[in-house]
Formats: structure tokens, sequence, C-alpha cells
């Protein structure tokens, strides 16, 4: 039996084990955080102000992603139909391309008549990516669901002059096994615009993908470039996209094995290349005959199976980012009844789902229980036929739900990313995310995540929680409010519900609440809540029931440590000796995270010389001999600050 531990040194954790499985009994997390939010863009309402349901969001921002080449532009897009492009300097939306094919308010009807967008489950219009090469091709994709019934599959550009259909053709769907209920097909299409310069769709359109889910649940949901990649590689302009199991694995019956099977693509990480010109030498095209399947892909000498899958054994993994520096795939995969996940994905792994839910068994009737042993589960190759067993891979973290007694728990996990920008020195280095419903941030260390991806199934790396400092522009207070979690009538309700809340009601949303439904927040309705992040590495907070976009922005980074306004050597002095202990600004902490170490002595360095405490973000991230420099100036400084204190002694 091995022994439960979480690899940090700023946390304990006590732990039940039973039936050798991780039971989380109490937690004393790692250190609280408070970062500042700003308002960045404020969405056209494309939802309702009145209603208690899901579907009841002001506006159903989903994603938000800079233009390749065009730092001052954003994409984002809406789950009722707009792909908006929006000006970062003006604030202005304007809608790119619309995909509803119902009218909208004042908008005209968009693309696609079979579209479907009911609010809650994921449908609509889910998610786009650009194409690497995007600056010079301009090509990008999309994904949305359509209904299964009657009616074209072909875009309607009536509205939209620009769009050449002519050679738009639909493909068949990949099937899926099973009982369905409101079943809905995913669509994957290549889009190709003539002129990215101005702000209209100009070009044409060819689906690459169709795949039918059993439900109206875990779509396809999400697509991500590898960014290392240069042209030539193997890598280049190859797609990984993260596919939901239309809720089959929840399911009794021939469904339930949907996402361990090998020969299904849903509940799983593929990896396609959409261009039929690349690649040529090392692939071979799809069934469809619209993409080409990678040689070099886990399973594509295993008969019988998708060549496309990558990795195996999910639920709903709705969020998909690829960490550069580390070279990690992040997948992060809302859980069923138990335990949300954050998991770093390999080639041909299995990460064990619907056999596994977290760190635990998952029995069939959808309780779980503790691991087996051996800890395997069978190599499903289709509905009937195995071939051996694997050993699957677990979570980097995972938290509980409404039944959990951990103080940090949640109903769904957001998306997340690693903080790599030059904005919040505090959360340099750190895996950011949060959880839909509940509005809660939390942040963990990202080395510690990597430590934490070592085959035990009871490594888990520690996570905190984000206070947020955020100004109400519509209130008459001067200044930010502090928003932390807290507990009425036995729910929880993180920092950004509370926001959310707030400028839900600002713009008219008429629930006394939120609207919608979960179970650690009771009844007081869901934040839903995301995460995005742009070219910069800079991150924001996208919000469904306020339809709002925010911008964390601080706290900025501050070397004033003695506050006469000028960052001198005597600043320097003052961290010297508070270093390797907790501290505030006056004792030399200059990313306000409640330690004076390094990372405080290289904003320092950053600032010397400066008046006042604002680090700008071409200064942020010093170069690596810059930072070599700085541990040899460290080396000598404690040594030199503990010889005398030596000579104090004697």
């Amino acid at each position: 039996m091995s022994t439960p531990q979480r690899v940090s040194f700023f946390c304990s954790l006590r732990v039940a084990v039973i039936f050798g499985t991780v039971i989380t009994a109490s937690l004393s997390a790692i250190a609280q955080l408070t970062i500042e939010l700003e308002d960045f863009a404020i969405l056209p309402i494309t939802g309702s102000v009145s209603g208690s349901s899901n579907a009841a969001s002001l506006a159903r921002v989903n994603f938000m992603r800079t233009e390749p080449g065009n730092a001052d532009r954003q994409f984002v897009n809406d789950l009722n139909g707009p792909l908006y492009m929006l000006d970062k300097t003006t604030k202005q939306f304007t809608t790119y391309l619309q995909f509803n094919g119902d009218p909208i308010g004042s908008n005209p009807a968009g693309m696609f008549g079979k579209m479907t967008y009911d609010g809650g489950y994921a449908n609509g219009m889910v998610s786009f990516q650009f194409d690497p090469d995007y600056e010079n091709n301009g090509v990008f994709y999309t994904i949305h669901l359509e209904d299964t019934g009657f009616g074209s599959q072909i875009p309607d550009n009536s509205n939209v002059p620009g769009l050449d259909t002519s050679g738009y053709t639909s493909t068949s769907p990949i099937s899926s096994v099973g009982s369905t209920s409101n079943p809905r097909e995913a669509v994957l299409i290549e889009w190709t615009d003539t002129n990215i310069s101005n702000s209209v769709f100009e070009g044409s359109a060819r689906e690459l993908l169709r795949i039918e889910h059993n439900t109206r649940i875990h779509p396809m949901g999400d697509m991500v470039f590898n960014p290392n990649a240069q042209p030539g590689d193997d890598d280049w302009r190859v797609m990984y996209l993260a596919v939901g199991d239309g809720g089959a694995g929840e399911r009794s019956g021939s469904a339930r094995l949907t996402p361990q099977r090998l020969d299904l693509p849903t509940g799983k990480i593929l990896r396609i290349i959409p261009d039929l010109g690349e690649h040529t030498d090392t692939s071979t095209v799809s069934g469809n005959g619209r993409y080409r399947i990678p040689d070099g892909n886990p399973f594509t000498s295993t008969t019988g199976v998708l060549g496309e899958i990558y990795a195996l054994g999910f639920r709903n993994p709705h969020r998909i980012s690829w960490d550069a520096e580390s070279d990690s795939i992040l997948v992060n995969d809302i859980g069923l009844h138990t335990w949300e996940e954050v998991n770093i994905v390999h080639e041909g792994a299995n990460y064990g789902y619907s056999q596994r839910e977290g760190n635990q068994q998952l029995l069939p009737n959808n309780s779980t229980a503790g691991l087996p042993t051996p800890d395997e589960i069978p190599i499903q190759i289709n509905g009937l036929t195995t071939n051996g067993m694997v050993s699957p891979i677990y979570p980097v973290i995972q938290y509980g739900h409404a039944e959990s007694s951990d103080p940090l728990k949640g109903d769904a996990i957001s998306s997340g990313f690693v903080y790599r920008g030059s904005r919040v020195p505090l959360l340099k280095g750190k895996y950011v995310f949060g959880d839909i419903t509940t509005g809660q941030l939390f942040y963990a260390d990202f080395e510690e995540m990597l430590l934490a991806d070592d085959g035990d199934p009871s490594t888990l790396a520690s996570f905190g929680s984000l206070d947020v400092l955020w100004d109400n522009p519509n209130d008459a207070q001067a200044g930010a409010e502090l928003y932390t979690t807290i507990s009425p009538s036995n729910a929880l309700l993180g920092p950004m519900h509370q926001i959310i809340q707030t400028a839900y009601h600002d713009r008219g949303g008429l629930d006394p609440n939120l609207p919608g439904g979960a179970n650690v927040t009771g009844s007081f309705g869901r934040a839903d809540m995301r995460l995005a992040m742009d070219d910069d590495g800079e991150l924001y907070v996208l919000s469904k029931m306020d339809g709002m976009i925010r911008a964390i922005v601080g706290p900025k980074a501050n070397a004033d440590f003695d506050g006469d306004g000028c960052i001198d050597g005597s600043d320097f002095l003052i961290w010297q000796r508070g270093y390797g202990s907790p501290g505030s600004l006056a004792s030399g902490d200059a990313n306000s995270d409640g330690i004076v170490n390094t990372s405080d002595l290289e904003i320092w360095q950053l600032q010397y010389g400066e008046t006042g405490g604002d680090i700008t973000a071409s200064q942020a991230i010093p170069e690596p001999a810059t930072a070599a420099l700085l541990l040899v100036f460290v080396y000598f400084s404690i040594a030199a600050r503990q010889k005398s204190d030596y000579a104090l002694l004697v």
C-alpha cells in the first residue's frame, strides 16, 4: 500500500487510506493569494435577462484567442452563435461569422440552420482555433453542434456574401454506439479567409470531420497545435482535438465502454493533420478523405482501431492547453459525481474513464471505490474484443464535489493555463484554473505538477485559492473591494461568483441570485466561468452569466521596499535581511507571494534605478544569463550575511 502524499514544501495533508485509495480527509492548502481584476470587455447580450435555468446567461462567451500577427485584435465566440472580432483598444465587438441559423435579437440568421444551442450543455458554436500558419494562409478551424434531424448541412451564405459554398460538402458522421437521448453531431470545419486584414470573411470552408454523440452533453470541445513546432517538424500544423464522451461513459449498457474503445473517437484526444497537402510521406488519408492521420500516432499499427487516437479514457476534456516552456499538454476533465481532474497528457496513455474517476475506481453504478490490485484495465479494441491490459494514468490535480470534506471543492473544473506572462509576477510559473459553477479561482506550482506526474495515483500536486480585488465600475465607492470565498446556507460561492452576480444585476439580470443550477452553489445559481490566455501569456476570466471578459492585472511588482519612491541599494539591503523568511513589501516581498526569495531579487534587479514600483512588461522576465548571475549574487549575499551573523555571535 503506497503512502498518500502531496509533493509540496508549503502544505500538509492528512488522509485516510481506504482499500488502497486516497480519500482526502482534511487539507491545509498552500498560501492563499490575492490577485487584481479589471473589466476588459462587455459582450452583446445574446441570451435572456429573465429565467432561472442554465440557459438564462446574458452571453455564452466560451473562448478568446489573439489573432496571430495582430496583437490588437482578439477573436471571441459565443455559444449562441456569433464569432466576434474584438478590438483591444476600443473594446468594440464586430460579428465576423454568425453560426446560428435562427435570428438572435437584432442579428440576422446565421449559416447553419441545424445548429443547436441548448444552454447549459455546451451546445452551439463551441470553439475555434487559428492555424499555426494563419498569417500566411488565413486558415482557422471551428467546432459547432448540430441536430441529427432533417435540414441542410451546407452553410447558408445569404448573410455572408464573401463565403464561397460552391465546393462545400458534408461528411458522414462517425456513429456512436448504444442508446441515444437528444443525439448531436459535432462538426469540425476548416475556413480559409483570403483577406485577413479586414473584418469580414472572404473565402471558403471545408468540413473535415463529423462525430455523433449519444446525448447533448460532453461534445467535441477544444483544439490546440504544438506551439514549439516549426515548418519541417513532424508536429507542424498537426491538430490535437479534445473530444468528450457525449455522456456515454456514465450510461449502462454498451455505450458505457465508449471512452475506452479504440474504434470510437469519443472520450479521446485525437491527433490529425487537417491539410491534405502536409506530411504526405509520413501519414495516410482519413477514411472520409478530408484530413490525414500521422503514421507516428500510437495506435496506427493496431488492427481495427482509429489511427487518429492520441490518448483515451476521458469524460469531458473540454479544455486542452499546451505549455510551450515545458512542452506539456494539459487537459481539464470534468468529472461525474466525485472528482474534477487536471491531467498531463502523454502519447498513447489511458486516463481510465469510465473505469476510473480521479484516483479511484469507478463502479458500474457510478459510485467510486478503492483501486483494485493489480491496478489495470482491459485494452478495449471494440465493444467485444480486448487485447491485454494497461495501467491507467492518473491526475496531477484533483478536487472533490459537494460531499467532499475538503474546503477546496466545486462542481466542474474550468480551463487552466501555466502563467508565463509579465504583468503579474506573483503568478509566474503557476498553473491557474478555476471551478465553473462556484467561481473559485485556484493555482498550483507547475513544477510540483510535473513532479506529481510520476505514475503513482496517490501523488497529487497541492493547490490553493485566489482571492480577488475588483473595482466595480458601476458603484459609487472608490477603489477595489476584496472578494473571498463565502459559505452562505452551506453553499460555496467563490470570488468570481459574487463579482459575476453583481455585474449580472447591473446589466439587467432578473434572477435574485444567478441563473442555473449546481450542487456546491446550492440555490445561488452558477457563475459559468472560464479562463483564457492571450499571446502575451496574460490571463483573462470569461463569464457567461454576466457576459463579461475581465483581465487579471495584478498585483503589480514593486521593489520599493522602504517606500521612498526610488528603487536602490537600500531596498536591496532590506531584501537581504528578509531573505528566506515570510514577509511583506516592507521586508522584501516584491511580488506579494508572502515569501522573500530570489524572485523578489529578480524584480529588484529589473526595477533598479526606477522611481515608483510598477514593473514594465518588457522587463518582467530576466534573460537566462541574468538569472544565473542573480543566483551567484544571491549566494555571495547570503554567505556574507551568514558570515556577518557568525561574527556577531563570536
